[in-house]
């Protein structure tokens, strides 16, 4: 896989720069035409599809309408997805990025497999790769369809409903009931606190590593998640967690009721009320409070108040997250959970989380890196 990876990396430039881009599709839609093989019939049509649906996927974005391009997909996974197209829908920021087709390859019982780059290049000619990915086709019933890779892979994997949960795991993963009847008792509790009924059915995806789990989608390299081993991720549209943790993914669960509840939330108070309840990157809060309060004694002048500039400390945790999910106890502790559902209320487009705090606590942004510094020493291990 690693092999795979680099050689794809180390080709692309050539490949990127070999193409003659003449208007908006020819941009947006590239072809590695010395790789792909049109003089061969069903290779042409298949090149013909996949840019089809391409197109007609960004013209529906223009457009508003978030069912372009479903009839390209086989009607099985029509009707298990409100949006077919999981790639997208883990990161539908890909949208908008220029997609390369490497190469299309026939592999078993009568697949295709299109092996894309998605990737950006600034007006310097530098390019960020942001992911590879393959995506199926197949003729079926004498048309040719589009197959997520999850479709194949998934029939190697054993699978256990539990409730209204279906989970997906490796062949040699140990199977835990007694977690998986926790995430249900927590479904319960959100349920409630939240009222807001639980998913009717809920896919659940489960590997030993975020890096294995994504291969599983169709993902050969993904640069976009920003999460360590044992991350996990909500795909909002098809109540699907996908996780590298365990069977009792928290954090995912929250954000399905926030979701529902107003899909235009302020992510720091999302993310923080997530990480409060389920922790993160496999570590519960105390665990993150101490891990950040420990960098930043190395850090005393670094100014913490604004999560946007501060960013990343490294895979182990997040600012945004830790910081949030402190807020986030600060209210409950001193304000009560209806506080925190009236945080959620407020619109993202509207609001930036900083401006919220002043309005409702009345501290300052200019006192926030106080506030988050002396409450991270407070709570911090001794």
């Amino acid at each position: 896989m690693k092999k795979t990876i680099l050689t794809v990396l180390i080709l692309f430039p050539c490949i990127l720069y070999s193409q003659n881009k003449t208007d908006f599709w020819d941009k947006m839609i590239v072809f590695n035409y010395a790789n792909i093989d049109t003089s061969n019939q069903e290779i042409n049509a298949i090149a013909k599809l996949w840019k089809r649906y391409l197109m007609i996927r960004l013209y529906g974005i223009a457009q508003k309408n978030d069912t372009a391009g479903f009839s390209f997909w086989n009607e099985e996974e029509q009707k298990l997805y409100k949006d077919p197209d999981l790639i997208l829908g883990i990161e539908p920021s890909l949208n908008y990025c220029e997609t390369n087709i490497l190469n299309i390859r026939p592999i078993e019982n009568g697949y295709f497999r299109i092996m894309n780059v998605k990737a950006e290049v600034d007006s310097s000619g530098k390019f960020k790769t942001y992911a590879i990915y393959y995506v199926l086709v197949k003729k079926t019933d004498g048309n040719l369809k589009l197959y997520n890779y999850f479709y194949l892979e998934k029939e190697k994997m054993k699978t256990k409903p539990v409730h209204n949960i279906n989970y997906y795991y490796p062949a040699d993963y140990i199977f835990s009931q007694k977690k998986a009847d926790q995430f249900l008792n927590f479904q319960d509790s959100l349920s409630a606190l939240f009222s807001c009924p639980e998913p009717k059915t809920m896919i659940y995806i489960l590997d030993e590593d975020y890096t294995s789990l994504l291969n599983r989608l169709g993902f050969l390299d993904y640069n976009m998640t920003g999460t360590g081993t044992k991350g996990g991720q909500l795909i909002y549209k098809e109540d699907m967690i996908l996780s590298s943790a365990d069977e009792n993914h928290r954090h995912e669960l929250v954000h399905y009721f926030t979701n529902k509840m107003n899909p235009d939330k302020i992510g720091f108070f999302d993310e923080g009320l997530a990480t409060y309840f389920g922790g993160n990157l496999g570590h519960d809060l105390q665990w993150h409070i101490n891990y950040l309060n420990n960098y930043l004694k190395t850090k005393p002048d670094l100014d913490i108040s604004d999560v946007n500039k501060f960013g990343y400390v490294d895979n182990m945790t997040n600012p945004q997250y830790v910081l949030g999910a402190i807020f986030i106890k600060y209210t409950i502790d001193n304000y009560g959970f209806k506080k925190i559902l009236v945080l959620l209320q407020f619109s993202a487009r509207k609001l930036n989380y900083q401006d919220v705090i002043e309005t409702e606590f009345g501290i300052k942004k200019t006192d926030l890196n106080s506030f988050f510094k002396n409450y991270l020493k407070e709570h911090a291990a001794k």
